[in-house]
């Protein structure tokens, strides 16, 4: 019979310490006398409390003589009337001088209590000139191993560091201990302030949001900054009593003395904040009482509720001022011409962002709130001319979303837009045609107000032949815009873009980008390429219209099968893993169009592939984000562009410039167009399986 194997488990786990059955008390005694004096061990001979085993076992072990100093400490603490444990503890805080004053049994009890029971600790001995006298005598390197845990805590109860103020501020010394101990009390103090300071955090912000009209985003960026800037006790102290008169200061539109710079900036953008929203219909404090609960009474979430309050508002705009069904705006003009519309859109995607410190981006992707808010047009039966106040608030979605990234950025922002023209000028015409200058002044002006350092330089290029450079009229603070002709009757908008963004180069501008002259794409949604430009690596970023969380610019369907099958062509040519290559909102910081540029000589309307091409190759990726289109899309539009065949020769040209011979690689869907004879009739053919990458 095989014997049972022998487990050994650690003393502190044994039986003997963990119950107060009398057959085991006499047991308990005996290794209070014999056992290793470990600390574990001690501890856990110490937490047995049942009288009389508690004498008893104190007894056994007072009278040990083998007691290291941390279970001399641990006893002391624990049981003060041991009074051989005292005398030994007492001893080895001195030097070995009888006669060295201020040798105390007191002391020691009260050493031995600040390591282990500081709560236990008589204040009126720590004021008496006896503790300051031994304070005084004791040896340093005992005092260090003694409170060693203490000094190295992350917390120091309020006890612990009343006992320890009062020890080194009678010590008055510079040995280690003292230097710990001080340092000790310093993370203490700073963490306790910042713990005050976390504490008032909501009532700040609730008190800065009376003064900007509920809007909390630029607050809660101040706060935590301010939170962040406290690294040392009295800037801590100093935070603390910012965070008490900050609204005061709002108030009375004067800066509060700070020395961090990231706290000054933040407030600049608090104070831009209350200025703007004043200028706001005052319309949303009854959306938001009005969204509390749904028909049949169930409240909202409040994240949910802001987005139910910017539907209502969107929906009743369009249902008052565009109530002919007969002739519905096209979204541009609605969200974007129309001034009206265009500032409700700047105060719901205000609100958005927080009011009230609730808001629904933190908690949801964009793609997951496009689904909320068509579930919600869906419930509440809105069939609205053009889902006008569906493009409107989703557009909201997407620029509160790029507001929130530029107020949450540390660097200063500074942008320059290059927008090309032709034969266009009549979409500067405020009378006859979109006044496309003033409504991309707007949009820029809503991203960039509450950063008052930002700026940015809009640089119109003119290639119309019979046109000359003229004057704006435009003065802004933060915006400087240039309409300049530089006539090319050989180039097809590329030649425009690439001159422009060789021009922004010299202005300083850390982060370029162009767009169209129409209204298509809002550049109050370029803080969503500012923040994915900066991730690691990125090199050029997409506004995209084919993402998952894009919206406004395809049918509920997605691209047709020509968008399709020429992307695909692009990708099987270039190698360009991207799903909207033609999109015209792209930015990118200047130090890559530095390298890339001279890499570019395509200025057709495939340019954008090119420049990709080139940005690629340098090493850098490429990133997408979904983009609200303000676009008319005219349902069963099936049409095929004239210029795609035009601009799949131009890439294959790319392609072989950039060392992407075909020879290398399968390219199937170039391949299919090349057989077909274009792409028209490439894309009216019966699909044919492929594994090349499928589009995203």
């Amino acid at each position: 019979m095989t014997a049972a194997a022998r487990v050994f488990l650690p003393l502190t786990d044994s039986p003997l310490l963990n119950n107060d059955h009398d057959a085991d008390a006499e047991l308990a005694i005996r290794l209070a006398a014999t056992a290793d004096p470990d600390p574990a061990t001690i501890r856990a001979l110490l937490s047995i409390t049942a009288a009389p085993t508690a004498g008893r076992i104190t007894r056994r072990l007072d009278d040990r003589t083998d007691l290291p100093l941390a279970a001399l400490a641990l006893l002391v603490a624990h049981r003060p009337e041991a009074k051989r444990a005292t005398r030994a503890l007492r001893d080895r805080l001195f030097f070995p001088d009888d006669a060295t004053p201020g040798m105390c049994h007191t002391f020691a009890r009260t050493i031995a209590a600040l390591a282990h029971r500081p709560e236990t600790i008589d204040d009126a001995y720590l004021a008496s000139e006896r503790f300051r006298q031994s304070a005084r005598a004791a040896n340093p390197a005992v005092l260090g191993e003694l409170l060693a845990l203490l000094l190295h805590a992350d917390i120091l109860a309020g006890p612990a560091e009343t006992a320890l103020h009062a020890l080194l501020t009678a010590r008055a010394d510079h040995a280690p201990v003292d230097l710990a101990g001080a340092a000790a009390l310093q993370r203490a103090h700073r963490r306790r302030v910042r713990a005050e300071l976390l504490t008032r955090r909501e009532q700040t912000i609730h008190d800065l949001a009376h003064h900007t009209r509920g809007l909390t985003l630029a607050a809660e960026r101040w706060f935590d900054a301010l939170t962040a800037a406290a690294d040392t006790p009295a800037q801590a102290g100093q935070a603390l009593a910012l965070a008490e008169t900050a609204a005061a200061h709002l108030s009375s539109d004067d800066d509060p003395d700070c020395a961090s710079p990231s706290v000054r900036r933040h407030w600049q953008q608090v104070t831009a904040t209350a200025h703007a929203a004043r200028a706001h219909p005052p319309v949303w404090e009854q959306a938001w009482r009005a969204a509390e609960a749904t028909e049949d009474g169930a409240r909202w979430d409040d994240t949910q509720r802001s987005l139910v309050a910017g539907y209502d508002l969107l929906r009743e705009h369009v249902r008052t001022a565009w109530a002919n069904a007969d002739a519905p705006p096209t979204p541009d003009q609605c969200w974007a011409a129309d001034p009206a519309g265009r500032a409700l859109l700047h105060l719901v995607a205000d609100h958005l962002t927080g009011h009230q410190t609730h808001s629904p981006l933190p908690h949801y992707n964009d793609r997951l709130l496009i689904a909320f808010v068509h579930s919600l047009a869906k419930n509440r039966r809105d069939h609205l001319p053009a889902d006008l106040h569906l493009h409107g608030l989703i557009a909201a979605i997407k620029a509160a979303r790029s507001k929130a990234a530029v107020l949450a950025r540390h660097d200063r922002i500074d942008l320059g837009i290059v927008v090309p023209m032709r034969d266009e000028t009549h979409r500067l015409n405020p009378e006859h045609g979109d006044d496309a200058l003033t409504v991309k002044i707007a949009q820029l002006t809503w991203l960039l107000q509450a950063c008052p350092d930002a700026r940015a330089d809009l640089l119109l290029v003119d290639e119309s032949i019979d046109h000359a450079a003229r004057p704006t009229g435009v003065e802004h603070p933060q915006i400087r815009v240039t309409i300049t002709a530089r006539p090319d009757d050989a180039s097809a908008k590329g030649g425009a873009v690439l001159w422009g963004l060789a021009q922004l180069l010299g202005t300083g501008s850390s982060v370029l980008a162009y767009t169209d002259l129409d209204l298509t794409y809002p550049l109050e949604q370029l803080g969503l390429h500012v923040a994915a430009l900066d991730e690691p690596g990125v090199g050029a970023v997409i506004g995209s219209r084919r993402r998952p969380d894009s919206h406004g610019y395809y049918p509920s369907t997605g691209p047709t099968p020509t968008a399709l099958l020429y992307q695909r062509a692009v990708r099987d040519l270039l190698q360009l893993d991207v799903g909207d290559p033609q999109a015209g909102f792209k930015a990118f910081p200047a130090a890559v169009l530095r390298t890339a540029l001279p890499l570019v000589t395509d200025h057709s309307l495939a340019f954008d592939t090119d420049l990709l091409a080139a940005i690629a190759r340098s090493g850098h990726t490429l990133a997408e984000v979904g983009v609200a289109a303000l676009h008319h899309y005219v349902e069963d539009h099936r049409g095929t562009p004239r210029d795609y065949d035009a601009m799949l020769a131009a890439v294959h040209r790319q392609a072989l410039r950039h060392g992407f011979g075909s020879g290398t690689r399968r390219t199937p869907a170039w391949d299919r167009i090349r057989h077909a004879g274009s792409l028209a009739a490439a894309a009216a053919e019966p699909a044919v399986k492929s594994t090349s990458p499928t589009s995203r």
